[in-house]
């Protein structure tokens, strides 16, 4: 991150004092609610295999060391012998794989292995979530501001590059954080991961001052944030574009996602949903429609078994 245009950033905004701890956090890494501890038996070391789920992302997870050792986000690999020499005690987090709504497979670091184990905690376990609350624009938050408006509005969409992988953590919550690799190695991770407690706050913090910073630079009615997705409301006179926003972004040092970036249109799908600036409307996306019309219908067929888990998803529970 450019930590200097953060902070003029904020200056302008009038919210340095508010997100003082995001520049902090910049400097020295986000602190992740992890105290020191071992595990008993006063083993020097932690390092339970990865999931066998791992295996089946295995090219991927590879793939995506790689690129982090090469951006400088990760190191290593090392020895046990290696890692020792530094640190008194440490430990490794299991990596897996879960699938995506698409189908494909995302890796994931277990930071709640062990499970049901009250010999040894987790990392997850000694995090308190309320330490680390951020914000939500949700279906309802959304659909509220757009039902208010009286005219048109364009809708855009910006969504942060890797969002986890570009806020770092604090070196001495490194040791609690280790990953082990396919050969038994061991990698130094320095970004917030995927699969951790205070994940979504860590990230939340900078995202939020980054959507601040955005309303004050841009002539923008509203931005709405999920997660790392950014959906960008502004009236059809107003000048703005998301190029414009993309290079801001970019002289702080904030990545973009190409692939999940748009300019401002009249339809977007953001949360789950399209929706509609000018009609003020809201729809399923086709394939979800599809999916949701072939679940009614085996409740209409004569003499079709219902069961409890195809209610459930059903009615989305």
């Amino acid at each position: 991150m450019n930590i200097i245009a953060w902070e003029e950033a904020l200056q302008k905004a009038g919210i340095q004092t508010e997100y003082e701890d995001v520049l902090l956090g910049f400097r020295e890494g986000f602190d992740q609610g992890i105290p020191p501890h071992r595990v008993p038996g006063g083993e020097l070391f932690y390092t339970p295999p990865n999931h066998t789920s791992a295996l089946l992302a295995e090219s991927k997870i590879k793939e995506s060391i790689g690129k982090e050792i090469a951006a400088g986000r990760m190191f290593g690999p090392y020895t046990y012998e290696q890692v020792s020499r530094k640190f008194e005690f440490f430990r490794a987090n299991p990596l897996g794989a879960v699938i995506n709504g698409d189908g494909s497979l995302r890796p994931i670091n277990d930071l709640s292995f062990p499970h049901g184990r009250g010999d040894i905690p987790s990392v997850n376990s000694f995090v308190d979530a309320d330490n680390f609350q951020t914000t939500w624009d949700d279906f309802n938050v959304v659909a509220k501001f757009l039902k208010d408006q009286k005219e048109p509005v364009l809708l855009a969409l910006f969504d942060w590059e890797k969002a986890y992988r570009q806020i770092p953590t604090a070196p001495h919550q490194w040791p609690y954080l280790m990953v082990r690799d396919f050969e038994d190695r061991l990698l130094l991770d320095t970004r917030i991961t995927f699969g951790g407690v205070a994940g979504c706050g860590s990230f939340g913090r900078p995202a939020d001052a980054w959507k601040k910073i955005m309303m004050h630079k841009f002539d923008v009615l509203t931005i709405f944030r999920w997660v790392d997705d950014n959906l960008f409301i502004k009236r059809n006179d107003s000048p703005t574009l998301m190029a414009d926003v993309v290079k801001r972004s970019d002289e702080l040092g904030v990545k973009t996602n190409k692939e999940k970036y748009s300019s401002f249109l009249e339809e977007q799908k953001s949360v789950g949903f399209i929706w509609n600036g000018t009609e003020k409307t809201v729809r399923l996306p086709d394939n979800k429609l599809a999916k949701r019309i072939e679940q009614v219908q085996h409740f209409l067929e004569i003499g079709a078994n219902s069961h409890t888990t195809r209610s459930t998803s059903l009615r989305g529970g």
